[in-house]
């Protein structure tokens, strides 16, 4: 028996140990039902009310978070209310650019440039590994909960048009300018 027959023997014995929800969490979660009269469905963990869900309510929980669920819900609507604009009302609360580097060192460099002046689009263009850089660091509209704590303290704790202090993180090294 060849090396790589043996190892896709043990590779198959290993999934088939593995409970086929790890596999397929989002496509395969078990059905909840809301108990309670009414709750308020959430952009985020604590964020802007979306809507309301009635007593009965099937969902199917897809991220926990403490005490928080995301919940993913199926439903029809008329396909007149529809619109592919958002309402000048559903922008989130803040807004802010973003710059993503991989070094503590390039996140240094990066600062005293924005402190001389430079632009924290262009340089987010440029220098930043974060998929928002091809739109100048720009993260969109956002309402707390949205980001993991260390990244909404910051940007919170700035104000309009600063530029905050670095952030490290699992992915790198962050810098954020509040814009909203």
């Amino acid at each position: 028996m060849s090396k790589y027959t043996k190892f896709s023997i043990l590779a198959a014995f290993i999934l088939a140990l593995l409970p086929i929800q790890t596999l397929f969490a989002q496509e395969l979660s078990s059905k909840m039902y809301l108990k309670v009269p009414e709750e308020n469905l959430r952009t985020a963990p604590g964020g802007k009310k979306m809507g309301s869900l009635l007593q009965g309510t099937e969902m199917s929980v897809i991220l926990e978070r403490d005490n928080w669920v995301k919940v993913q819900i199926t439903g029809w609507i008329w396909k007149g209310s529809l619109s592919s604009a958002a309402p000048v009302d559903a922008a989130g609360e803040y807004r802010a650019l973003h710059i993503l580097v991989k070094t503590r060192a390039e996140a240094e460099d990066i600062l005293k440039q924005l402190k001389a002046g430079q632009d924290f689009s262009e340089l987010a263009k440029t220098k930043s590994i974060s998929p928002s850089a091809a739109k100048g660091g720009d993260l969109g509209f956002f309402d707390k909960g949205d980001f993991a704590a260390e990244i909404e303290n910051e940007i919170l704790k700035l104000k309009v048009n600063e530029v905050g202090s670095i952030v490290e993180t699992k992915n790198g090294f962050n810098l954020f300018k509040r814009l909203k």
